[in-house]
């Protein structure tokens, strides 16, 4: 197994409705395209941080020289295991990394955020988008891009309102 990726895990704002529903690996080093500066009507992605107490927390701090877990940040890491076919979405990127073929670079994508919906899957969306049929708005369903909310997510690295890239790797 080989540790391709360390970051911080993100996902959606607890307290919210619309955007991702699934946790994602962001790294440390995000790869930005076109954006946007500042809060849009879009997708919403946040750090994510634990939250226990003595009734719920299982986890041993072995690995934390012995400091509480709670409202911390927690880490994550993508790994890839050697002779299985692999397709991976890499959040916050532009290129895969060495050894990797490229199928598509785009833009993270989700449901909006506080849309009063259901939640969404984050997705990685085309950057150069096609249209399927022409027709009018029907709300039926609706994506749009990721806007980062930092906090948890270092400020100086992930920029509030900003646009996350994303690719999708094979090998």
């Amino acid at each position: 197994m080989f540790n391709m990726c360390t970051g911080y895990t993100a996902g959606p704002i607890y307290n919210s409705y619309g955007g991702g529903a699934n946790f994602l690996c962001l790294p440390k080093d995000p790869d930005w395209d076109n954006f946007i500066d500042g809060h849009q009507w879009s997708g919403t992605i946040a750090g994510v941080e634990y939250e226990l107490s003595n009734s719920n927390n299982v986890f041993s701090d072995r690995n934390t020289g012995r400091i509480d877990l709670t409202n911390n940040p927690a880490p994550c890491v993508a790994c890839y295991l050697d002779r299985q076919s692999t397709v991976l979405m890499v959040p916050a990127k532009r290129r895969c990394p060495d050894g990797w073929n490229t199928e598509y670079e785009g833009y993270l994508a989700s449901e909006a955020h506080n849309a009063q919906r259901h939640r969404s899957s984050y997705v990685c969306w085309d950057k150069a988008p096609e249209i399927a049929v022409g027709g009018t708005s029907q709300n039926q369903a609706v994506i749009y891009p990721v806007g980062v909310v930092c906090g948890t997510l270092p400020c100086s690295t992930y920029v509030t309102g900003r646009e996350l890239t994303c690719v999708v790797c094979s090998k």
